[in-house]
């Protein structure tokens, strides 16, 4: 019975890390103001020795406060782990490059490395197969312990360490990407509950 319980824990912590699958991971604003203004400011920059360099800037400049005096457009789109490999290969979506750009830090090679998201909700069914063989085999568990503490581990410094701002392309995290990484956790501090349990358990029965 006793074995029962960590598997059932282990069980709803996969689940939710499927689900977390097909929510939104991150979410990205583009403020048209913003935009104009990073526009104005690269155009200052690159044509500032050319004649018409100062009308063009001016004309900017009235369109940025044209957008002030009617409200800042704001432009919002939500993607989901699911989504951001098929976007990226299809290259149709700049945001989910962004977002891909957020969790794997490095744009090279972003196309191959996208498909590693597959693996997270993957990785999570095997864990049900795990926890059930860890019910027999300690080896099980600790392999889903040391696994999932290390998909943790890396998601949750990356994301704590992401730098979003000074972004035209505002990005913030949003509650899949999160559920994703502690649903990882808690499956590897269940697991090395278990270990634990069942060390002491033997030493008990000696």
């Amino acid at each position: 019975m006793k074995k029962i319980i960590p598997v059932v824990l282990i069980i709803i912590c996969s689940v939710s890390v499927v689900h977390a699958f097909f929510i939104p991971w991150a979410k990205a604003s583009v403020s048209a103001t913003k935009v104009a203004k990073a526009l104005s400011a690269q155009a200052g920059g690159s044509l500032k020795n050319t004649p018409f360099a100062g009308k063009f800037i001016r004309q900017f400049d009235m369109a940025t406060k044209k957008i002030d005096q009617l409200g800042d457009i704001e432009v919002k789109t939500a993607v989901s782990g699911y989504d951001i490999p098929t976007l990226i290969n299809k290259k149709t979506s700049k945001i989910a490059i962004a977002a891909a750009q957020v969790i794997f830090k490095e744009a090279e090679g972003l196309d191959k490395k996208s498909m590693l998201v597959y693996l997270l909700p993957l990785f999570a069914l095997i864990c049900i197969g795990l926890a059930v063989l860890g019910i027999k085999s300690n080896i099980a568990v600790i392999v889903m312990a040391v696994a999932s503490g290390a998909i943790a581990a890396v998601g949750l410094y990356n994301l704590m360490t992401i730098d979003l701002t000074n972004l035209v392309i505002q990005i913030s995290i949003e509650r899949g990407l999160w559920q994703t990484m502690y649903g990882f956790l808690l499956i590897s501090v269940i697991s090395i509950a278990w270990v634990v349990m069942n060390i002491l358990g033997a030493k008990n029965t000696k």
